[in-house]
């Protein structure tokens, strides 16, 4: 008879020792019945109808589903899986954002097919798997994969973790000026090359946000508190500059932070209310000032331009009164269609079933592009637009990609449903190994460089081995600060 302290992982042994806590959580009725069952009944019930109307409420079903993910993980304090996370991920980008869609978007009385130059059954069925495809992550992650963070867990705040953050923060401000680091995040170099310095900090600017607000919100001290609040004043406002997506995934993982610092959000709903306002601000304002810059840049030749020129063509706004109309317009018209994802792995799906998959070739390229070039010198470039195209007769160019676009163009429906398992798989994997070579504060950080990847949808499998990649070149380095001797700080 399984008990809550004897959970299996997903086909790896258990790791009870791990560091990350021992108070583990039995598996949740919910999650292993309930929530897989309505995705799995909505799926097939869509996928026979065929419509519109069976597509939206599809997509309605499963953006409350996300929302109630969502909740349950960030405010109810439930537990972490990598799994859930990835389930709430895809029924946020293609329910949510296909519904917002719906109902935002001006189509003059046509269909959404009609008006996208689609077919409403192709998707209706898209819609279709990707819940039913979210339905094992759900079942089979709350029985097999075993909490990522035991409920007693804490974040040791000591001097160490100051020291952590703010050589992580002085490590960005330098990325900044050596231009690893730029409008956008991670600046290409010479043939498309990505420095090493670059990935790490891209990896390690979301996470380090998060963690830097959240350690801020509880310090103590006469010095550690402005110097937390310094670290926290200048990353929130780098982030501005990086996207409009990477800005909410921030503000979602500072709440989670924070519950790994003791700062404790459930039952307290004033704390809830003023901390979800002060996100909301931060979003908004980050938001605004990302779309200021992003616009100030088409005034430039070929709409590159560095990031003071933007901030100076931003400020000149500003000062004529114009830049918050500017900025909500062009949000407001880029959220219609953008929110819309469906579409190309509607019509790869539609494919699959009426021609014979790629059978891998779409996994292999993706993870070809993740060698890095000194190792593969002949490196082309890879696009799952044109397999796709080749393989089903389609005409993207360019499209929304994600585990399910990789899963579908290979196996169809199978590899939608599988690929996913599998990148959890991977992490889970990952986490086990890692966690029994360092101590708790940096498996925490990278659990949440983690985390924040699986929060987007539209991720390629290159960005999941880029991550699996960086996550052993980073374990590598925190090993070394881990070794560094113990600091004294005064905290009085």
């Amino acid at each position: 008879m399984r008990t809550a302290t004897s959970p299996v992982t997903l086909g790896l042994p258990s790791s009870p020792a791990r560091g990350l806590g021992q108070d583990r959580a039995l598996p949740r009725p919910a999650y292993v019945t309930n929530i897989p069952g309505i995705l799995v009944v909505t799926g097939l019930a869509t996928w026979v109808g065929g419509n519109e109307i069976a597509m939206v409420v599809a997509a309605a079903v499963g953006g409350v589903i996300s929302l109630y993910l969502l909740w349950d993980w960030l405010f109810r304090e439930g537990p972490t899986r990598f799994s859930t996370i990835m389930a709430m991920t895809l029924l946020q980008g293609y329910g949510l954002g296909a519904l917002n869609t719906w109902l935002t978007l001006p189509t003059g009385g046509l269909t959404i097919a009609q008006f996208l130059g689609g077919d409403q059954a192709v998707l209706a069925r898209g819609m279709a798997a990707v819940l039913i495809a979210c339905a094992p992550l759900c079942f089979l992650g709350e029985l097999y994969e075993r909490p990522l963070f035991g409920s007693e867990f804490r974040l040791p705040l000591d001097q160490r973790t100051y020291l952590f953050i703010v050589l992580g923060t002085a490590g960005v401000i330098a990325g900044f000026f050596i231009h690893a680091l730029g409008f956008q995040g991670t600046q290409v170099g010479t043939g498309g090359q990505v420095s090493v310095a670059a990935a790490l900090l891209t990896f390690i600017f979301s996470p380090l946000t998060a963690l830097t607000v959240a350690v801020f919100l509880v310090t103590r001290g006469r010095f550690a508190k402005p110097l937390m609040g310094f670290c926290t004043l200048v990353l929130c406002i780098l982030t501005m500059t990086i996207g409009r997506r990477n800005i909410i995934y921030t503000a979602i993982l500072v709440i989670f932070a924070l519950r790994l610092t003791g700062y404790r959000l459930k039952g307290t709903f004033f704390r809830k209310l003023l901390l979800i306002t002060g996100l909301g601000f931060f979003m908004a304002l980050g938001i605004t000032v990302f779309m200021l810059l992003r616009m100030a840049g088409w005034k430039m030749p070929n709409g590159k331009a560095t990031l003071g020129k933007r901030i100076e063509v931003a400020l000149s706004w500003v000062e004529d009164g114009t830049a918050l109309s500017r900025a909500t317009e062009a949000n407001r018209v880029n959220a219609q269609k953008r929110t819309f994802v469906l579409d190309f792995f509607a019509d790869v799906l539609d494919g699959s079933m009426r021609r014979t998959p790629a059978l891998g070739k779409d996994v292999v390229g993706y993870v070809s592009m993740a060698i890095p070039r000194v190792l593969n010198p002949e490196k082309e470039g890879f696009a799952e637009e044109e397999l796709a195209d080749e393989q089903f007769g389609l005409t993207y160019t360019d499209a929304a990609n994600s585990i399910l676009t990789t899963g579908a163009t290979d196996f169809g429906l199978l590899g939608a449903a599988v690929y996913p398992l599998l990148v959890v798989a991977l992490f889970v994997f990952i986490i086990n190994v890692i966690s029994r070579l360092l101590p708790p504060l940096p498996v925490a950080f990278i659990s949440l460089g983690i985390i924040l990847v699986l929060l987007q949808a539209e991720n390629t499998v290159t960005t999941y081995v880029v991550t699996a990649r960086d996550v052993i070149i980073f374990t590598f380095l925190l090993g070394l600060f881990s070794l560094l001797p113990h600091m004294s700080l005064r905290n009085r």
